[in-house]
């Protein structure tokens, strides 16, 4: 069949994203021998045109549209990226005859996948990981049976509209997996810094699956299950090679909700890049962590310049209020041994979570300064800091729960349209009036949500960003 897959990302303002998801599917849809094109919007100055475009000459016979973001998880100022998707959508079935089968999938839409089926008065979707239960869609449309009597991976509303779930589908053997395709992908079109037209480009990489942590506020768990599947080293570094040699893509990011969960496959993973003998600068999303110290000398040599390290908080208290097994500490020798290496560091920080009072933010802030960043050439942004004020409540996590038992929320209240929890224990006008002393102090610290230290540009890029939702 001819299968069009659409990533319906929007986003520009913080990272353009290499629909890694989508190519994904479209090689495991290839490998089962069907005919597939990847059109990512997030590159499109005319999302109408071009849409218009790719239908009409590949006319395909079912179209997959990716959600990956629902928002920028930013508070109080926030882009809400699902109102351009939504046009999107709607205008994809105004240009495709009824008998063409739209079906929605993606990160973002497996988290709110009934609140958006019945938002689009759309009838059906894939949800968590979409190779297999895609392919089986496909079988059953080519047989001209319902794809609603797939076991498992779908969701779809009835003619009574009533919400139907069935169990993910998770790959066990993610080897089993064909490698991304990225010749359906521009790949030199995706910036480091998305704030130029121009300069270094970057790619992405999975090395697993699932999360064992259980952090209040993530979504993680409940998209890709709570139990880690890790993908050979050696086959991660056969891509990384195929990456750079056949791609000219020499700068790669780990797209893992965390890299480093297990000491062993980080081991042997940079062990096989360093065997392979390539040329790679690469970073990832890291958890800060002292048992990990020793192997940071063996990443550095395997290529790595940047990390993406989630610190959340330099306050025991809310650590353990967020549900993290760690102390402070871990932060802390992590990031000294990242500048000891010269590798690049982009910390995360989240305040007003559960429990949070003006006294544990400061705190974190005041241990915070005492870390001193290598400041090399940033991937993402200007700063070393990146401040998140309130926490995101997604569905399906225990800050949804916390957030109702708090009463921030009412129970079943829907969270598509962007909801954060602050703690009762602070007023919001003091928790940002403090966010912004320690901001003026720091300057390298980058608060989004109250658009203080941003980076040049940012400004202009989310202008650009809100004229999106005009069309």
């Amino acid at each position: 069949m001819r299968v069009l897959i659409v990533s319906g990302s929007r986003e520009i303002v913080h990272v353009m994203v290499p629909p890694i998801g989508e190519a994904y599917l479209a090689a495991y849809l290839i490998k089962q021998g069907h005919d597939v094109k990847i059109l990512d919007l997030t590159l499109s100055a005319d999302y109408k045109h071009d849409l218009e475009k790719a239908i009409s000459s590949f006319n395909p016979q079912i179209i997959g549209l990716s959600i990956r973001n629902i928002d920028s998880t930013t508070y109080p100022g926030n882009l809400f990226f699902y109102l351009p998707v939504k046009n999107i959508v709607l205008y994809i079935k105004e240009l495709v005859e009824p008998q063409v089968p739209v079906i929605l999938g993606g990160s973002g839409f497996s988290i709110f996948s009934e609140e958006i089926l019945k938002d689009l008065n759309h009838n059906f979707g894939v949800v968590g990981e979409g190779e297999y239960a895609f392919a089986e869609i496909l079988k059953y449309i080519a047989d001209g049976r319902d794809p609603r009597e797939v076991e498992k991976g779908i969701c779809f509303v009835d003619n009574n509209g009533v919400y139907h779930q069935k169990p993910p589908w998770h790959v066990e053997n993610l080897d089993d997996l064909p490698f991304p395709i990225r010749d359906l992908i521009e790949n030199d079109a995706y910036f480091i810094d998305p704030l130029k037209k121009s300069g270094t480009y970057w790619g992405n990489i999975q090395t697993k699956r699932g999360c064992s942590m259980n952090c209040i506020y993530c979504s993680y768990r409940y998209v890709e299950g709570s139990y880690p599947r890790y993908r050979s080293p050696k086959k991660i570094a056969e891509e990384i090679e195929l990456m750079v040699n056949n791609y000219g893509i020499k700068n790669i990011f780990i797209v893992d909700s965390v890299f480093n969960l297990d000491y062993d496959h980080v081991q042997d993973t940079c062990k096989e890049i360093i065997k392979s003998n390539v040329d790679v600068k690469w970073g990832a999303n890291y958890a800060p962590s002292k048992n990990f110290i020793n192997l940071m000398p063996l990443m550095k040599e395997s290529g790595a310049v940047h990390l993406a390290t989630g610190i959340e908080s330099l306050s025991e208290e809310m650590l353990k209020n967020m549900h993290k097994n760690r102390s402070p500490d871990d932060a802390i020798l992590t990031s000294q041994k990242c500048i000891e290496l010269e590798i690049e560091q982009l910390m995360h920080m989240i305040v007003g979570g559960p429990g949070e009072t003006l006294e544990t933010i400061k705190a974190s802030f005041n241990q915070l300064e005492t870390i001193k960043s290598f400041n090399g050439d940033l991937w993402q942004g200007d700063g070393d800091v990146l401040v998140f004020i309130g926490m995101r409540i997604y569905p399906h996590t225990p800050l949804q729960l916390i957030a109702e038992q708090d009463g921030v929320i009412q129970i079943g209240e829907n969270l598509l349209k962007p909801k954060f929890y602050i703690s009762p224990k602070i007023k919001e006008a003091d928790l940002f009036k403090l966010v912004r002393e320690y901001g003026k102090s720091n300057p390298r610290w980058m608060m989004p949500g109250l658009g203080f230290n941003n980076p040049d540009g940012f400004a202009e890029m989310s202008q650009v960003q809100f004229a999106m939702y005009q069309n």
